[in-house]
């Protein structure tokens, strides 16, 4: 039999309250729930993965991963949670410390053209405000290397604008001058003065080239330099590239000796932005005559690329040298030319830019604006 004294009773209500009130928290609290599972083959194993957390607090989910190995191994299946502060500084560390070890090419967010559009068409000065922000030098790698891309980008509209005139101008002949000259009302005396500006630029560069494959002494490190720094020189189409170090790297690492110079072979890989495609120029030394065989180490070269870097859709492949052998021929594959034959047809083609340019600068500053 149950005797409740005053304190005893007291006790009772106050242990009872505080039961009561538990179950009450208990029922307002929403424990979290699986939001996907799933099963992914890879070929070291099997991944189990599943979301834990609630659908209107994504910064309290997080990842649950089990890996299972094939076949017979020492390794132990591995399980781990993964929470999004987690992922910041695993992401953190992989990028910026790790990556100078690993190499791993870093993929930057692209912004949605029409978002872009938008942004700019409502903030025409958002990348003049960005530039000259004081904290700029305090942006992620990855965030700088999105402003490489747009200074890329903007570069490549402005090349792509004096490309369509250089065309136009190709086409011209004195009798069509009139013609151009209304163009150049339209395009402003110095839009015109900085075409004239890249053209006597580029004319500088031919002759930088010219000189130095003249000279003798010089070291096969400079020209080599030269196609480096301006790939257009072989070809327009070539203007806007950038490195590709990882490509060069797996080159340099799976080529054997060239037999003829007991050396590595000269070679130079770009890449191509936005269109998955590669530029591979093969620059030959002095004493070196150009030969059929040299178009099958250079498809060689090519075929190298291809199993390391199967979705590229296409390699432009050249070889330049200083003279030509008894069995030189023609490839459709490989564009090969000696020194003196490329820096021949480029110099005349730019000189009839500069040519045309001036004409126009001429006639422009008669006209009444």
């Amino acid at each position: 039999m149950l005797i409740f004294t005053a304190m005893n009773l007291r006790k009772f209500l106050r242990l009872n309250n505080i039961m009561e009130m538990v179950k009450t928290e208990l029922k307002k609290s929403d424990p979290p729930k699986q939001l996907k599972s799933g099963t992914r083959q890879w070929n070291s194993g099997r991944i189990k993965f599943a979301v834990i957390g609630w659908k209107d607090k994504p910064e309290k989910n997080y990842i649950i991963f089990e890996k299972s190995f094939y076949g017979k191994t020492q390794w132990p299946d591995q399980k781990f949670n993964l929470r999004y502060i987690d992922w910041n500084n695993l992401k953190k560390l992989i990028d910026e410390e790790l990556n100078q070890d690993t190499k791993w090419e870093q993929k930057v967010a692209v912004i949605d053209q029409n978002s872009l559009s938008t942004l700019i068409q409502k903030d025409p000065d958002i990348i003049e405000k960005v530039l000259s922000n004081k904290n700029i030098l305090k942006l992620s790698d990855a965030s700088l290397e999105s402003l490489d891309q747009l200074a890329v980008r903007l570069y490549e509209v402005k090349t792509e604008k004096i490309d369509l005139i250089l065309k136009e101008l190709a086409r011209s002949s004195s009798a069509d001058i009139e013609k151009f000259s209304n163009l150049l009302e339209d395009l402003r005396l110095n839009q015109v003065s900085m075409m004239a500006s890249i053209i006597y630029q580029k004319l500088k560069v031919i002759d930088l080239l010219e000189k130095t494959c003249r000279n003798k002494e010089k070291l096969e490190r400079d020209v080599h330099t030269i196609f480096e720094k301006h790939c257009w020189l072989v070809g327009k189409g070539y203007e806007i590239v950038q490195s590709d170090k990882p490509l060069s790297q797996y080159l340099d690492e799976n080529l054997q000796n060239d037999p003829e110079t007991r050396k590595r072979p000269d070679l130079i890989v770009k890449k191509i932005p936005y269109v998955d495609e590669v530029i591979l120029i093969e620059l030959k030394a002095p004493g070196v005559k150009l030969k059929a065989q040299h178009v099958g180490q250079v498809l060689t070269y090519k075929s190298l690329i291809e199993q390391n870097k199967p979705n590229i859709k296409e390699i432009h492949c050249f070889i330049f040298g200083y003279e030509k052998d008894k069995t030189f021929s023609l490839s459709r594959d490989v564009k090969i030319k000696t020194f003196s034959e490329l820096i021949s047809e480029i110099k005349e083609e730019y000189q009839e830019y500069q040519k045309v340019l001036e004409e126009g600068k001429e006639i422009n500053k008669d006209m009444p604006f």
